[in-house]
């Protein structure tokens, strides 16, 4: 499953557990499993974020490294 749709997935299923444990219709033990678990899924959509983030500032330094050259041949160019 690719990243995006697992933070979809994930997103989904933390406003869910959200919604429950808002609702006053849970036991304190299952009040406790939910928030364990919305805990553990806020963990995992942290880390899918930051891995998303890591390609986001690859993708930004590559542009800027074809921008400086691009600048660089634009202004040879000029000097011809």
């Amino acid at each position: 499953m690719d990243s995006f749709k697992e933070y979809d997935l994930g997103i989904s299923r933390l406003d869910e557990i959200i919604e429950k444990l808002e609702s006053d219709d849970l036991t304190l033990e299952e009040n406790i499993k939910l928030y364990e678990e919305g805990i553990k899924l806020h963990k995992k959509l942290k880390q899918i974020l930051k891995s998303q983030e890591g390609k986001i500032l690859m993708i930004q330094q590559e542009e800027e490294i074809e921008f400086e050259q691009i600048s660089i041949i634009g202004e040879s160019e000029n000097e011809l």
